[in-house]
């Protein structure tokens, strides 16, 4: 059993003591919070059937004894009728009754003590795979929130498939169903439903797996008790839902599946959303977002109505108005002021051309002077910087000539 989540607080640290209902409503906690599926055998004693239906009785042997309870819809499964000193076997699950202040078993699945070796078989294989952590809560996958596909594993035969279809499609009647058809009871049985999951897991288009078949004895349902498809369920990457039996019946696929359902027909209402409540849940949902916001926008109209009148807004309009007036007379200015500094600099520079043009040698060269350089393009400005027999050339104010050096006076 996991850790209980509940502890009573010793005298010294409670702040006020305990109320009866308190201790029961604690211990009851305590002893359910665990997995308190049992298997147990006793022998029946007071046994007693109410109107409702309900049976009554004490569960014993040679040394002590335990308040039981068949309820009317586990009693209406019974194939025999339980006597008093009858010897029996039973899956049950440990109880607090907190109004009477005791604890009790709840028999879920009874017979006579001689066909106690399934319920062995069960308990042996049970304890097996709950110690390997097939039945951890933490490994569990989440059921889809909308299923537009579901895997069923059945048989086709059986009126679980039909239920599982009527309920279905009443509650989506675009959703498509995927069978695999397998007998639910028998020697090959488990083998072929285990085969089934994988099968459909290969498939994989669906969006989660239905497995399981209607009511009957522990016979009819041991192949849902079977380690095969124990781990099948465990191995399967689909959400599997387990709907074996009436709502009183276990099986070893229960404790494996992602989520147990009583009944087929429960199953199918937990895995397929009810489209037509999502269309009116979403229906409401919009027209509450289009009342709040009709709301909104026009409070904000009204603010706004409000705000447009205020001396606020008129102050910040005259602010705007006057902010683009003076942009437009600084950009008047600007422009005026760059066609005064373009004419000013263009005077100028042709001013500056003039100077310029006056002090040009090709301006003095029109004049009739020429230049005279080396053969390395020195200019010659010192008759001893050439000698006779040396070619010079001459350039004039248009065109040059060579010339050679025949005498030179200083």
């Amino acid at each position: 059993m996991s850790a209980a989540p509940f502890s009573f607080a010793p005298p010294a640290k409670a702040e006020k003591p305990y109320t009866i209902s308190e201790i029961n409503q604690g211990i009851s906690s305590i002893i359910e919070s665990g997995n308190t599926l049992v298997w147990v055998e006793g022998e029946i004693s007071n046994f007693k059937q109410a109107s409702s239906g309900h049976c009554y009785l004490k569960l014993k042997d040679e040394q002590s004894q335990i308040p039981a309870v068949i309820w009317r819809a586990a009693a209406l499964q019974l194939s025999f009728l339980p006597e008093e000193g009858m010897q029996i076997v039973a899956i049950a699950s440990i109880r607090v009754y907190t109004r009477g202040g005791y604890y009790q078993l709840d028999l879920h699945k009874l017979t006579p003590s001689g066909r106690g070796a399934l319920f062995a078989a069960f308990e042996k294989l049970k304890k097996k795979l709950e110690a390997e952590g097939l039945f951890d809560p933490g490994r569990k996958r989440p059921l889809p929130p909308h299923v537009s596909k579901l895997g069923v594993i059945t048989s086709k035969r059986g009126a679980a498939i039909e239920d599982i279809i009527k309920v279905a499609r009443s509650r989506s009647p675009g959703i498509d169903i995927v069978l695999i058809d397998v007998p639910v009871q028998g020697e090959n049985a488990g083998a072929a439903i285990a085969q089934a999951i994988r099968d459909m897991n290969d498939y994989g288009n669906v969006d989660c797996i239905i497995v399981g078949r209607g009511g009957g004895s522990i016979e009819d349902l041991w192949a849902f008790n079977e380690e095969a498809v124990a781990r099948a369920i465990f191995d399967s990457k689909l959400p599997v839902i387990s709907a074996v039996g009436h709502e009183i019946d276990f099986t070893i696929a229960d404790f494996v599946a992602d989520v147990r359902a009583p009944t087929p027909s429960a199953a199918a209402e937990i895995a397929v959303a009810d489209d037509e409540q999502n269309r009116r849940y979403f229906r409401a949902r919009a027209q509450h977002l289009v009342r709040r916001m009709t709301r909104y926008f026009s409070d904000l109209k009204t603010a706004y109505d409000a705000l447009k009148g205020g001396l606020a807004l008129k102050r910040a309009m005259r602010m705007v108005q006057d902010a683009r007036q003076a942009a437009d007379e600084l950009d008047r200015r600007s422009k005026s002021a760059l066609v005064h500094a373009f004419r000013h600099n263009k005077e100028r520079y042709r001013r500056l051309a003039a100077q310029l043009n006056a002090l040009s040698p090709l301006n003095v060269m029109a004049r009739g002077y020429s230049v005279v350089s080396k053969g390395d393009g020195a200019v010659v400005k010192d008759i001893t910087q050439i000698s006779e027999g040396e070619k010079v050339r001459i350039r004039f104010f248009k065109g040059a000539a060579q010339a050679d050096i025949s005498g030179r006076s200083e």
